[in-house]
């Protein structure tokens, strides 16, 4: 699972690359690098709380496998909230959106597979890490695609 929440972090960290904006009237600039240092902060207290997750030592019980997971959620709950809460210039909105939903499905995911624990099996615990992979390749490509297209509308601007 380290792995998979190392992924994720390293992807949230291109969130990082959108640049402060040079374009546009003083307001709208001003607007714009406001925006990009509220979501560079809430990126980077995710990314620091993955990476701290992950290089937790290996879960060596289910019950610890589960904690793991849960401080996780956490982490994608507490990013969600800060990207809720951050004001978003309207040339980015839909990106901005697109990138919420990213990390939203992305805890979705997780609260599943952690569902999927209260009743463990050998099948479950499979499923779970299969599951942990395929959730990070989804969020990690929808997260790309929307940091992408906000630095591009933010250059434009």
């Amino acid at each position: 699972m380290s792995g998979a929440l190392r992924i994720l972090s390293l992807v949230v960290l291109l969130l990082g690359a959108v640049a402060l904006v040079a374009c546009g009237g003083a307001d709208e600039r001003e607007a714009n690098n406001t925006y990009v240092r509220q979501l560079n902060a809430a990126q980077q207290e995710f990314a620091t709380s993955a990476s701290t997750v992950s290089q937790r030592k290996s879960a060596a019980s289910l019950g610890e496998y589960r904690r793991t997971l849960r401080r996780f959620e956490d982490a994608i709950a507490r990013f969600t909230t800060k990207l809720r809460s951050i004001k978003v210039p309207a040339a980015v909105q839909k990106e901005h959106e697109q990138l919420t939903a990213a990390i939203t499905g992305f805890g979705a995911d997780f609260e599943k597979v952690t569902a999927a624990l209260n009743n463990p099996n050998a099948r479950t615990l499979s499923e779970a890490q299969s599951g942990i992979m395929a959730a990070t390749q989804r969020a990690n490509t929808r997260i790309e695609a929307a940091a992408a297209a906000i630095d591009s509308k933010l250059r434009a601007t």
